[in-house]
């Protein structure tokens, strides 16, 4: 009695079951001894039913053991699959050996390595795969195998088909066979990469020991050169006129050059703090050049006042590890050279504009005198309301604009007048110095507003003068709403206003200058005409301008002051004495 076929079981899986049974059945009877009919014994029916049963019953657990041990097998036969997988395509090289070194067994990555056919492998003597230098290192590796119980390691090359020798390290153990012979078994792993990484580094190492030596053999040649060239430059530096002035982050002073004009009782005191030497140029506020140079790590510049002198004060950051370890201070008296240098800036401007404003008019003038009257002719001969007469008045207005510029400009050139006093309208004034900058104001985006009374009194005065300094004021209030405004803004305006006053009994005539920039600091406001003082950042403002205004103003016998809120406003406030007939009038 057979058992049903499992769901899913083959015709071909239970032909191979049927067949089995049937060569088990048949070994089954081969073994068994042949015995004669009259030794079974006589059974009864219900010993008959009993042994059929019982039979029947063994038959199942036979079928059953039967599958257990065929799905038994299918397990080892995926396993030993797997296994044989993970042997052949395995990243290290597989090889097995008997004691007389001939290869038994190799995995594809071993053969494909070396570049030749497994089959051809087999049976090969496996040292004759070495390269010949290693043969024999190969073979006492092999001997060691056999002889001792551990695992045995060594590096050697391997000779290729093609290419260069391979790179590799062999672990090899001893193990027996299925027949108890004992074999070798290895495991061979490329190591041609880290072989040359070796080599690599070994060469680079030599290298870089010549260099070494190369390179202390200069530097012993470079220290001694320094030797030489730090004497010759302490001596030049002892040398400099200027005061050189090493400083700490804290504001130590760790070298000087030898004696200093600012104070001998330091010559000699190099740890003393900076601002036992320098306090009087406020090195040590925010703002100071030493300071900056500190917090920004670039060179920085300052002029500052010492003792009624100007100096020149320039601070250059020394690095180390990219951070500012100290600062290199220049310090250099320049009072005599400022005070030149702005005597002849002064006389070279005038002098140049001089020389622009005769070019100009003589270039200009007689030319725009025709552009006008072709301009007015256009118009007279143009119908009233017409595209020529539009343009005509259009023409005559931009000619005689044109004149007004080079009228102005030559009124301001005018240094031969630059000392005489007349007579003068500040309405006139105001007009010809707004007339050099409003073009500039308009496209700066400045709104300027004028408002002066039509009876405000003349004073005496020089009007190139006088023009000088309201030019200088609205120079510095363009600078300060371009600096508060980049752009266009409502508030980036000047106003003009002028106004009849009594100062101390005297009539006066009082102009201001009224813009809403940035402002002045307070502690600035009482030094604002103070020679080579400036609010603007260095080399941008010659610190003149102001100084040059009070001394016209002061020599015009008026008055020169100023108000401000910093961030908000300033105002320049002009006070010039009115004409003595003028004053009559008016009172």
């Amino acid at each position: 009695m057979q058992a049903a076929s499992e769901p899913g079981e083959t015709m071909t899986d239970q032909q191979a079951n049927n067949d089995g049974l049937t060569r088990l059945r048949r070994l089954a009877e081969q073994r068994r001894p042949e015995q004669p009919p009259d030794s079974y014994p006589v059974l009864s029916d219900e010993d008959c039913r009993r042994l059929v049963h019982e039979m029947q019953v063994h038959q199942i657990e036979l079928e059953m053991q039967n599958e257990e041990l065929r799905m038994t097998q299918e397990q080892l036969s995926e396993s030993l699959e797997k296994y044989a997988d993970l042997f052949e395509f395995a990243p290290v090289g597989y090889v097995t050996a008997n004691r007389k070194g001939r290869i038994l067994e190799a995995n594809l990555t071993f053969a494909a390595k070396l570049g030749i056919e497994r089959g051809r492998l087999i049976n090969s003597a496996l040292s004759l795969h070495a390269a010949e230098a290693d043969r024999e290192t190969f073979r006492k590796h092999l001997e060691r195998v056999f002889g001792e119980d551990e695992r045995q390691t060594c590096e050697l090359r391997l000779q290729r088909r093609k290419g260069p020798p391979l790179h590799v390290q062999v672990n090899t153990i001893r193990a027996l066979a299925a027949d108890g012979e004992p074999v070798s078994r290895s495991s061979i792993t490329d190591i041609t990469n880290r072989v040359e990484a070796e080599e690599a580094l070994g060469n680079l190492s030599d290298q870089l020991e010549q260099l070494v030596e190369e390179r202390t053999l200069s530097l012993r040649a470079s220290e001694q050169k320094f030797r030489n060239l730090s004497q010759e430059f302490r001596a030049l530096l002892h040398a400099i006129s200027d005061t050189l002035v090493l400083l700490s982050p804290e504001m130590e002073i760790l070298w000087i050059n030898g004696p200093t004009s600012l104070d001998q009782d330091h010559a000699d005191q190099t740890r003393n703090y900076c601002y036992q030497l320098l306090h009087d140029q406020g090195t040590l506020r925010a703002e100071s050049a030493v300071t900056r140079c500190f917090a920004t790590g670039q060179s920085e510049c300052a002029v500052a006042a010492f003792n009624g002198a100007v100096l020149d004060i320039k601070a250059f950051p020394i690095l180390e590890a990219g951070r500012v370890h100290s600062v290199l201070l220049l310090v250099g008296d320049i009072t005599e050279k400022m005070a030149l240098q702005a005597e002849a800036i002064q006389t070279g401007h005038l002098a140049s504009l001089g020389e622009l404003a005769a070019g100009v008019a003589h270039e200009i003038n007689n030319p725009i005198t025709g552009i006008i009257n072709y301009g007015q002719i256009l118009l007279n001969e143009s119908p009233a309301e017409s595209l020529g007469q539009d343009i005509g008045a259009r023409v005559v207005k931009e000619g005689e604009r044109v004149g007004r510029i080079v009228k102005a400009l030559l009124s301001y050139a005018q240094n031969d007048r630059r000392k005489e006093k007349r007579l003068v309208c500040l309405a006139n004034v105001l007009s010809e110095s707004t007339v050099l900058t409003l073009a500039q104001m308009r496209k700066e985006g400045i709104q300027l507003t004028i408002d002066l009374p039509a009876d405000l009194p003349q004073v005496e005065a020089n009007f190139q003068q006088i023009q000088q300094c309201c030019i200088n004021i609205i120079n510095n209030a363009r600078y300060a709403l371009n600096e508060k405004y980049p752009g266009r803004h409502p508030d980036k305006r000047l106003d003009i206003t002028g106004e009849s006053v009594t100062v101390d009994g005297r009539a006066c005539v009082r102009l201001i200058f009224h813009d809403r920039g940035g402002g002045i600091a307070p502690e600035h406001l009482p030094v604002l005409t103070k020679p080579f003082f400036s609010t603007k950042p260095f080399g941008k403002g010659t610190g003149l301008g102001l100084n040059i205004t009070r001394k016209i103003i002061t020599d015009h016998g008026g008055d020169l002051c100023f108000a401000s809120v910093q961030g908000e406003f300033t105002r320049v406030i002009i006070e010039l004495p009115v004409h003595q007939r003028d004053a009559r009038a008016a009172a």
